[in-house]
């Protein structure tokens, strides 16, 4: 069975250096490895200065290969977050979240509307596991316990220009539901629940999920490590290392559990761990329905 991954860990940014992502990338590539029969030759890291938006897209792009036989696929990625203003109207708080990339002050970001368009050519029969320890609002500033945030702040410019894309959203929003209430209304005939089926499947259709991950793609799933409005902590965590909170106890829960957990399970653990410590994040699982029990890093 194919198995790859692609793991991308930065620091060194220019404006605001953060410390513990490049050792959250080694310590997911040892967990592949040795917990999961990931090989050297299907597994690639890149860190720092390497970790550009082409060379990010490139590696993305050869992650997907491989053929179309069903296949486990790992995307990890630790670093700051941001909020791009959405220009395609596509999203519902009138932001795009977005990668920031080493060299994002030249080349700008990778926007989830971008990430997506790379997700629709992994095979539809592949699990395509998307781990994000990054966040996308807040304030720059230090945190208790030398504790940093993965964010890149937005400038004033950009959140006029995300409270105007919202705006927008939820006019077409509503006269999009508008128009599907009548046509649901004269089709239905059955009782509530199929019409309040109908009406939520409608309202689904003007919104996506964090990072592209498209609803119509069953094989994908993301595991985020915290709400897009909430941080996501970069701090010294055990034995005097740095790494992001929520890859940290990521793994130490799967390694406690030799491997052998569901989505659900992780998951559920995760949000106990990090409130328990005081880390004021809530890591998210979001996948098809019946995927959350599928044990991780497996076929479907």
């Amino acid at each position: 069975m194919l198995k790859k991954a692609l793991l991308v860990g930065i620091n060194k940014y220019r404006e605001c250096p953060l410390r513990g992502c490049v050792n959250d990338g080694a310590a997911m590539k040892d967990l592949l490895v040795e917990l999961f029969g990931f090989s050297a030759d299907n597994l690639r890291v890149i860190t720092d200065g390497d970790a550009t938006n082409k060379a990010v897209v490139e590696n993305l792009e050869w992650l997907a290969q491989g053929g179309s036989d069903p296949a486990v696929r790992v995307f990890h990625y630790a670093g700051h977050g941001h909020f791009e203003p959405d220009k395609s109207g596509d999203e519902s708080d009138g932001s795009d979240e977005a990668l920031v990339l080493y060299d994002h002050d030249k080349n700008g970001y990778l926007i989830d509307d971008n990430l997506k368009k790379l997700y629709d050519r992994f095979p539809p029969n592949s699990n395509l596991t998307l781990i994000m320890d990054c966040c996308h609002s807040g304030s720059n500033q230090r945190g208790p316990e030398d504790l940093y945030y993965r964010f890149i702040p937005n400038t004033l410019e950009e959140r006029e220009a995300i409270a105007a894309a919202r705006k927008k959203f939820l006019q077409a929003q509503m006269q999009f539901v508008r128009q599907e209430l009548g046509n649901l209304r004269s089709k239905t005939r059955g009782p509530d629940e199929e019409f309040e089926r109908q009406f939520t499947a409608a309202m689904q259709k003007y919104e996506k999920v964090h990072f592209g991950r498209d609803r119509g793609c069953e094989g994908n799933i993301l595991l985020a490590g915290c709400k897009s409005d909430q941080q996501a902590a970069d701090a010294q965590m055990g034995g005097g290392k740095y790494h992001g909170a929520f890859t940290y106890y990521f793994i130490k829960l799967v390694r406690e559990a030799q491997g052998k957990i569901s989505h659900q399970e992780l998951m559920k653990n995760l949000v106990k761990i990090l409130y328990d410590r005081k880390f004021n994040q809530e890591p998210q699982l979001e996948c098809s329905d019946g995927r959350e029990r599928a044990a991780l890093f497996s076929l479907f």
